[in-house]
């Protein structure tokens, strides 16, 4: 599966659209979980998040590249929770052309990052790296369907297929 069926693509591109910010659960050195709050941009169910060169998520993702995050659409009340939890593999991105796609994602989406990098014709921006998130399996939380609903999806047979091809 290199997508979610159809009506759960719908619903995970609405949730990503409606959040600008994802937590993102990465593994210290002692392996204890560090949380942390990103802001992020989609192309499909792929992630692009830029973070600071020096961060503890950047030390975090060099050794530990697994990740976990959740996204949440806003929502009033808990019968209208609509988000995501996603298990992933983050990986710095090196490809100049790639870089580029990432940065005018991020900043079609955050205009405000000119205000705060330095330069962001640069790329990578200064002091900066980015970063692509890539889905493994995808937990789709839909509470207008009862309390609690999940449905999951597993990403990993067709990315471990595609590797090995």
């Amino acid at each position: 599966m290199t997508s979610l069926p159809p009506g759960a693509q719908e619903l995970a591109g609405k949730i990503l659209a409606a959040a600008t910010d994802l937590t993102l659960a990465s593994i210290r050195d002692d392996g204890s979980p560090h949380a942390s709050t990103v802001s992020f941009a989609a192309d499909g169910l792929v992630l692009y998040v830029a973070i600071a060169l020096d961060s503890q998520k950047a030390h975090n993702l060099r050794t530990h590249p697994r990740v976990a995050l959740t996204v949440n659409a806003p929502y009033r009340s808990w019968n209208e929770i609509r988000g995501l939890s996603i298990d992933a593999v983050a990986e710095m991105i090196h490809e100049p052309v790639e870089a580029q796609r990432a940065a005018a994602a991020l900043l079609a989406r955050f205009p405000a990052f000119a205000n705060v990098v330095a330069d962001t014709a640069a790329l990578p921006w200064p002091g900066m790296l980015f970063v692509r998130i890539t889905p493994l399996v995808v937990g789709l939380l839909d509470y207008t369907k009862g309390f609690g609903h999940t449905d999951f999806f597993d990403l990993r047979d067709v990315r471990d297929k595609a590797g090995s091809a």
